[in-house]
């Protein structure tokens, strides 16, 4: 398996004066995913990704102290490749076709204001137009409801229309000062997304797939409800807030059952899916210690990410892939002097939900699987400790040591050390540090990948099925030298 993105950012910044600011941005971005097997001689190759070429526009205006007027547009061409296979037998190659690209323009404008109404209030309300349409060249491969098979193909020419979607995006954020140490906030956030994660939770294989909005892919909808309160303590050397939130998402989709990415060969992705409805909710607890020698916060979410298909699991309700029950994050540093820090980072996530086989049988001789409920078996958590020092060198030490022995020098030599100038490159402003760290300082195995080991054969009565998993990084060791200039 291998992924990566490639990206790059020409970003130029222009203050038209002291209340109008510009930041015109262009932006590339490549993100590819390939998967690999063979077998006997036999080698396949899944791979999929998404490259965007982006322009932003954005101006911030500060009519006022009290007052942040926020505006701009944004451009983006995106180019998909929702899954593509190659495959072949020693010398022998397959054709698969074509690489299939969907391509689509995506484009929006923005109006912000952040002002303080009172003293004790301040109001964030925002307004976005978005707006996405599919071009060709494009091939639709329309299906027959009774049988499944192809029964017309519809072709879109280049740079023609194939479908298109907008919308208002609103947001609103109030916060209200109930006192010098604490404070309510609340929001609401509209939200339209054109580019879709397909996960496949048949297999904890990490073979998601970004696929833009077609004919039968809607633009998902999300609505976000939050309220929170903040308090400060101690004459504001420790922060402290609780946030609850719910998050009501439409036009959701999954893979179908039985379905998997290579089906897609000579097809349309979206073919493949299913659509329904989601909903999330949950709460958040945080705590801070801001100032001192020893600081850091300690992080806690509750949550339930949960969805509704009317074509899985018999129309029941099911946890998303990513559902996390529980997350922590504990981040410690101490400064032990000006020149070493030392910091911890635990963290802890409950793991992914994934569909697991429930049996094997035997059909007509072939052996067959069945799985459980769509979702129904949670992965191992993901837990793991870092450690870190950093050494920060004393430059102002460091200078005057190297101006004594400058002075020794110059009376060896009989010369008169109160013309002693400093060389310029010796008080350049530059700065470096050493960082020492190991991560996964216990060796903690966190699973990666769970599969399906076959042991034995049905013919002897001795078959077994294990679940075994892959693991990535086990403790780690590093050094690191860091320096600006």
């Amino acid at each position: 398996m291998a992924w990566g993105n490639s990206t790059g950012v020409v970003r130029w910044n222009h203050l038209f004066s002291n209340k109008l600011f510009m930041n015109a941005s262009a932006i590339f971005s490549d993100y590819n995913f390939t998967f690999g097997a063979g077998q006997s001689g036999f080698e396949i190759q899944l791979f999929s990704g998404i490259r965007d070429w982006n322009a932003k526009l954005d101006f911030s205006y500060f009519p006022n102290i009290r007052n942040e007027i926020k505006f701009g547009v944004n451009y983006i061409f995106h180019t998909f490749r929702p899954t593509s296979v190659s495959a072949k037998q020693g010398e022998v190659e397959f054709d698969f076709g074509n690489i299939k690209k969907d391509k689509a323009h995506e484009a929006a404008i923005y109006l912000s204001d952040d002002f303080d109404v009172t003293d004790k209030l301040r109001v964030h309300a925002g307004l976005r137009y978005s707006y996405f349409m599919q071009i060709g060249p494009f091939d639709r491969y329309v299906k027959d409801p009774i049988n499944g098979q192809t029964s017309n193909i519809i072709h879109y020419s280049s740079n023609e229309k194939v479908v298109d979607y907008g919308g208002f995006e609103p947001r609103l954020n109030i916060r209200y000062q109930l006192s010098g140490k604490s404070s309510l906030k609340a929001s609401y956030t509209y939200n339209l997304q054109y580019i879709h994660l397909a996960s496949l939770s048949a297999i904890s294989l990490p073979t998601d797939t970004w696929v833009p909005c077609s004919e039968l892919v809607k633009p998902q909808k999300g609505s976000q409800y939050s309220i929170g309160y903040f308090r400060n303590f101690f004459e504001n050397k420790y922060e402290t807030s609780v946030e609850v939130y719910y998050k009501d998402l439409q036009n959701q989709i999954e893979y179908k059952d039985g379905s998997l990415p290579a089906n897609d060969v000579n097809d349309n992705a979206d073919n493949q899916f299913t659509f329904g409805k989601g909903w999330a909710y949950g709460a958040e607890f945080f705590l801070k210690k801001r100032v001192g020698k020893f600081n850091g916060w300690i992080g806690y979410t509750i949550s339930y990410t949960k969805r509704r298909f009317p074509e899985l699991n018999l129309g029941k309700e099911f946890y998303a892939k990513y559902d996390r029950r529980h997350d922590v994050s504990v981040i410690a540093s101490y400064d032990l002097s000006k020149k070493w820090t030392f910091s911890t980072v635990w963290v802890f996530s409950t793991g992914n939900a994934i569909t697991v086989p429930v049996s094997f049988y035997i059909v007509d001789g072939n052996f067959v699987t069945e799985y459980g409920d769509r979702n129904a078996f949670r992965m191992p958590p993901y837990h793991r400790l870092d450690v870190s020092a950093t050494y920060t060198p004393d430059r102002t030490k460091a200078l005057e040591r190297r101006k004594q022995r400058l002075i020794k020098r110059y009376e060896r030599k009989g010369k008169d050390t109160s013309t002693i100038e400093v060389p310029k490159r010796w008080t350049k402003n530059y700065e470096s540090s050493w960082s020492f760290s190991v991560f996964n300082v216990y060796n903690r195995h966190n699973p990666f990948i769970v599969y399906f080991a076959n042991e034995g054969s049905f013919a002897t009565g001795d078959y077994k099925a294990k679940a075994k998993q892959i693991y990535l990084f086990p403790i780690l060791p590093s050094v690191t030298w860091n320096f600006k200039f």
